[in-house]
């Protein structure tokens, strides 16, 4: 799968229900993308180390849940986000209980960077759109859900 439609179907999933399906072959084609990063990055290819530079992210990130009782570490590929601020992620409810993982991203465990990616497609097409203003808040980086990556589980309930 190319990447530009890997992006396309990850972004563009059900937002309701169950959510995404087939994460074991989505959970593939993120593995190849990071050893995809990992050559571009030793590449002599400029574009591509601008791609690589894009697309790794390090740091911390956090998985938002409606009031989740047990955290299932699955190690698949998921959705969590760069934003400090909660109120960036546009289906958050401050007004329901939620359930906040915090997790690091480091060097040698990397997200993959949804933001990065469209500002490196940016660069062939200054008005490429990936996703909704509102969606790009979110600043989504795809990292499994992993215990050994985990910083913390909060929960906040609203009285």
């Amino acid at each position: 799968m190319k990447l530009l439609e890997l992006f396309q179907m990850w972004v563009n999933h059900p937002k309701e229900g169950s959510g995404r399906s087939n994460l074991d072959n989505t959970d593939e084609c993120w593995k190849k993308v990071l050893q995809d990063i990992r050559n571009w990055e030793k590449s002599e290819d400029k574009n591509a180390n601008e791609l690589a530079k894009h697309l790794l992210y390090t740091g911390k990130i956090r998985r938002v849940h409606l009031d989740l009782d047990k955290v299932n570490y699955n190690n698949h590929y998921v959705s969590w986000t760069a934003s400090e601020r909660l109120e960036d992620l546009y289906w958050f409810n401050s007004s329901r209980d939620h359930t906040i993982i915090t997790a690091e991203a480091t060097k040698n465990n990397p997200g993959i960077s949804v933001k990065g990616f469209i500002e490196a497609m940016k660069y062939d097409n200054k008005n490429y759109e990936l996703n909704s203003p509102a969606i790009r808040e979110e600043q989504e980086v795809i990292f499994p859900l992993q215990e050994k990556s985990i910083l913390s589980i909060e929960k906040i309930k609203i009285k």
